[in-house]
């Protein structure tokens, strides 16, 4: 019986899948109960800060599996460390928030999470995608050498 081979899901597709939608599932939640909660704001930088600390920690656990080209891993690396350090900044600012500190601008906070999760999106969707061609490239000399 002949085998069929199925076609192999990206590592972009997946990164898109089980990383970004799950990521946004908290955003997205919030801003349902909030059209029926009075409440609750729709869009809460919190939840900004969260989706930008998983995508980078997806990076990180993505790029171990990685090998050569260690000039590009690093300035990958690199970039997602000060990515989590401004997250990291993000979340002291807001927790001085919640405790009554009245200089820090929620909408600030707000306007600043959600650009840089935005910024973020963009830097990990570009590794994610040389990741994935990197991958493919690499299975096609496989088959190749097989043949």
């Amino acid at each position: 019986m002949a085998r069929t081979e199925t076609p192999e899901v990206s590592k972009l597709t997946k990164w898109l899948w089980y990383t970004v939608i799950i990521g946004l599932i908290p955003i997205g939640l919030r801003f349902f109960i909030s059209s029926f909660v009075q409440h609750i704001p729709s869009i809460n930088c919190a939840d900004f800060i969260a989706v930008g600390f998983v995508l980078h920690i997806s990076i990180f656990n993505e790029l171990e599996h990685m090998s050569g080209d260690q000039t590009w891993k690093t300035v990958s690396n690199v970039g997602s460390i000060v990515a989590i350090f401004f997250y990291g900044a993000l979340t002291c600012l807001l927790l001085m928030m919640e405790s009554g500190v009245e200089s820090i601008d929620v909408e600030d906070l707000t306007n600043s999470s959600i650009i840089l999760a935005a910024c973020s999106f963009i830097l990990c969707f570009v590794i994610f995608f040389r990741l994935s061609s990197k991958a493919k490239a690499e299975q096609q000399t496989e088959r190749e050498a097989a043949c």
